[in-house]
């Protein structure tokens, strides 16, 4: 991996990031709305709106970075030949789906304090932008698609909650942290259950022969994600068996504690998005082969 390929993983890792963010921290808004205090929404809906700018600017660098990337130089970030070459490789509809997507979900949220069907539409439709472009789309089946897309909703779901949860939890009340976080800890137990299965349904399509994960860089990277993923899922379950319950209880230190469960969470977030960038990125999978 050489300079400009690694802007490009970073651009699109902070791409993934700030648009799961996003589309997740909307519909943490909509189910978790009646019981967050109204400084607590209004400071959410600010993260919200951040991240989506982030996520629009961030889609503009990946393509201006991979230009840069396929000269390898920086002459290759004024090539408006390159870029357009990218832009219609694929690049157009994903990104014009995430833009209007949260565009769309910005004004919705502006008009109506609670996100309604729209708003989470529109939340939708961005958070499922990334399946336009990828190994999957490459696939040109439509179950693999259907796959992904679950599988990043159920991210979003989960990625949109930390930013949110953590917000709420710098105040030390176990009252103000209890609701939303037994909320957000009931409706996991199904998202999380879609996540895991249609990431490693996912897995075995691109994988095709399991003798291929040992021999090629991309099962490599696969299986460390699938590490991460592991321990960020043990990390959920620590904070809905044991936190949430002490939360429930008034345990002033388990919001403490929940601070820190979250600051893990989120590096393995990161990790995991990462990760993902690169196998997006940098290599292929066996069944594209």
């Amino acid at each position: 991996m050489n300079l400009w390929d690694g802007w490009v993983v970073t651009a699109k890792a902070v791409t993934y990031a700030a648009t799961l963010g996003s589309a997740g921290g909307v519909f943490f808004l909509a189910y978790s709305h009646t019981l967050l205090a109204a400084p607590d929404r209004l400071t959410i809906r600010r993260l919200i709106l951040i991240l989506m700018i982030v996520a629009v600017l961030a889609s503009a660098a990946r393509i201006v970075l991979a230009a840069a990337s396929m000269s390898g130089d920086a002459a290759g970030l004024a090539d408006s030949g390159l870029m357009r070459m990218i832009w219609q490789a694929g690049e157009s509809r994903a990104t014009s789906a995430r833009v209007v997507g949260l565009l769309l979900a910005a004004c919705a949220m502006y008009f109506n304090r609670q996100p309604g069907v729209f708003a989470l539409a529109a939340a939708g439709a961005a958070a499922t932008s990334f399946a336009w472009v990828g190994h999957v789309h490459a696939l040109r089946a439509g179950f693999p698609g259907l796959l992904v897309s679950v599988h990043l909703l159920s991210v979003a779901f989960w990625l949109g909650a930390l930013g949110p949860l953590l917000l709420i939890a710098r105040h030390d009340d176990p009252r103000r942290a209890a609701g939303p976080a037994a909320r957000f800890g009931k409706a996991a137990v199904g998202v999380v259950g879609a996540l895991v299965i249609a990431g490693l349904c996912l897995a075995w399509v691109l994988m095709g022969n399991p003798s291929h994960w040992p021999g090629s860089n991309y099962g490599r990277l696969l299986a460390l994600k699938l590490g991460l993923v592991a321990a960020l899922l043990s990390f959920g379950a620590f904070n809905k068996l044991r936190l949430t319950p002490r939360l429930l209880a008034g345990d002033a230190r388990a919001v403490r504690s929940l601070r820190s469960s979250i600051r893990a969470e989120m590096a393995l977030a990161a990790g995991i998005l990462w990760v993902t960038a690169c196998l997006t990125t940098l290599t292929g999978p066996p069944a594209l082969e």
